[in-house]
């Protein structure tokens, strides 16, 4: 039960922030970034191990792939 309230303060906060952007554009895209993270870490821990692994290896390329940029 914890969790759940966690989780709702934090999606609470980002709403808040989101409508605190410059622009409407970048607090949706903000909202729709946080929203695609929770969701690969949900799906890392509703799948553990080699699903896991895959999840994390993919993220980790497209995180790198942003960073040679």
């Amino acid at each position: 039960m914890f969790l759940e309230i966690l989780a709702g303060a934090f999606y609470l906060f980002t709403i808040i922030a989101a409508f605190k952007m410059e622009t409407p554009l970048k607090g949706l895209l903000f909202m729709l970034t946080v929203l695609a993270v929770s969701g690969i870490l949900y799906l890392f821990i509703l799948f553990p191990g080699i699903s896991g692994i895959v999840v994390t290896v993919m993220l980790a390329a497209f995180i790198l792939k942003q960073g040679s940029r």
